[in-house]
């Protein structure tokens, strides 16, 4: 029995690690190129130990390994969620958490990108995904961070920390003037976080230093449009590296001083702004001459009647700020696809995006935000092998996202 089980355990670690020894050539396939917008007419992808070895026509001439022939298909990066949330609910077991994994890697999902959870969860997932106990795509994740004003009032953030000995921990942290910054940043990557998620309660000045402390010790920085009081301008003034929510550009149109009671700021208001008539210029020239990525999540903010968001998101694309594709949801499992390919349909649908764009803002843009662009995210030599293969071009059809024929995840065939 003890021998059955540690084969089941070394085959589910060569399916998850770097363990494919035999190569893999995808033979005359139609490579989609995000980083040049063309499709590569009958290539071979070559992979081997999980790493895409080479690419181009004949390739894979001479190779010794498993040959698919893929005439007349399409090859393109794995899909990048670049927000997330799936360790927020605490009435949720691993098992329950574990199936929201395998639902994204099933429809092509090969990375996330959780906005801050539970550090707990989250690295017990991420671990168990490497180990192959679970089956789903490589996770990484921020640390939360607040100024105190944000936490007045406000308990939606204490699952987080349930069963923790104190009020904050190293994944959710209460940032005050006198906080011991680099302490912070290092509790947080001592739990696996890869980055550190801004929520609220910062001015520009107490942003400042949270973001310039975040970079030096090599964690992304991503935060929330508005911060209460830092407006969208400041947000992106500050260098956040990603910054989230369409929706929350209103505050640009806020001329009055904001307070710091992000609740109390929205009935104080919200009724003042004239949705119409905001200007978000300023904002988002900044975030295109600074080379941010804005992350407007707008499947959320159209589920929640804030329709004009997509002219934000519209204006930002047409100018050309680097834009990446992310939900601020957890999956429901009963729908037939998750929610980024109702982002995407949007992206296009609403917001003028050629398809072409739209696929960029969950690949190469996505890799960027997560910050692992030198490994994930195009169909280039020496990157993972996260690959998914389709009958037709999704440069011509973003709906064709929704016909995938073969999911490759670390050189493995699902």
């Amino acid at each position: 029995m003890r021998l059955i089980g540690c084969v089941i355990i070394s085959l589910l670690c060569c399916f998850h690690g770097n363990a494919q020894e035999k190569a893999i050539i995808l033979k005359n396939v139609n490579v989609v190129d995000v980083v040049e917008g063309s499709i590569r007419k009958g290539q071979d992808v070559v992979i081997k130990k999980g790493i895409i070895q080479a690419v181009g026509k004949g390739a894979g001439t001479g190779v010794s390994g498993e040959v698919k022939d893929l005439t007349g298909m399409y090859v393109m990066p794995g899909l990048i969620d670049a927000h997330v949330h799936i360790a927020n609910d605490p009435k949720e077991s691993q098992a329950d958490r574990a199936k929201h994994l395998e639902y994204f890697l099933r429809h092509g999902v090969t990375s996330i990108r959780d906005a801050a959870g539970d550090a707990r969860v989250l690295r017990e997932l991420k671990e168990g995904v490497q180990q192959g106990k679970y089956l789903g795509p490589d996770i990484y994740y921020a640390a939360f961070m607040a100024g105190p004003a944000y936490f007045e009032g406000n308990d939606r953030e204490k699952s987080m920390v349930e069963g923790w000995p104190e009020p904050y921990a190293p994944w959710m942290q209460c940032i005050r003037p006198d906080s011991d910054l680099d302490k912070a940043m290092e509790d947080a990557k001592e739990w696996g976080c890869t980055g550190v998620k801004i929520y609220g309660g910062f001015d520009r000045e107490t942003l400042l230093p949270v973001v310039r402390k975040a970079k030096e010790h090599g964690l992304q920085v991503w935060g929330h449009a508005t911060l209460f009081p830092a407006k969208p301008w400041d947000v992106a003034d500050a260098g956040v590296q990603v910054i989230s929510h369409a929706y929350m550009l209103e505050w640009e149109g806020v001329s009055e001083e904001l307070s710091g009671n992000i609740f109390e700021n929205y009935e104080k208001f919200y009724d003042k702004i004239d949705h119409n008539k905001i200007s978000v210029e300023r904002f988002l020239q900044t975030v295109k001459s600074k080379r941010l990525i804005f992350d407007p999540t707008l499947f959320l903010c159209m589920e929640n009647k804030m329709d004009w968001s997509a002219r934000f998101v519209g204006r930002a694309n047409q100018i050309g700020v680097k834009i990446c594709a992310g939900t601020d949801y957890i999956n429901d499992l009963n729908r037939p696809f998750p929610f980024i390919f109702d982002e995407l349909d949007l992206y296009v649908e609403k917001c003028g995006f050629y398809p072409m764009e739209a696929i960029f803002t969950v690949t190469k843009v996505a890799a960027e935000a997560l910050g692992v662009a030198d490994k994930v995210g195009s169909v280039e030599i020496e990157k993972q092998a996260d690959l998914l293969v389709l009958p037709g071009n999704p440069y011509d059809d973003i709906k064709e996202l929704r016909k995938i024929r073969m999911i490759i995840k670390r050189g493995q065939i699902l």
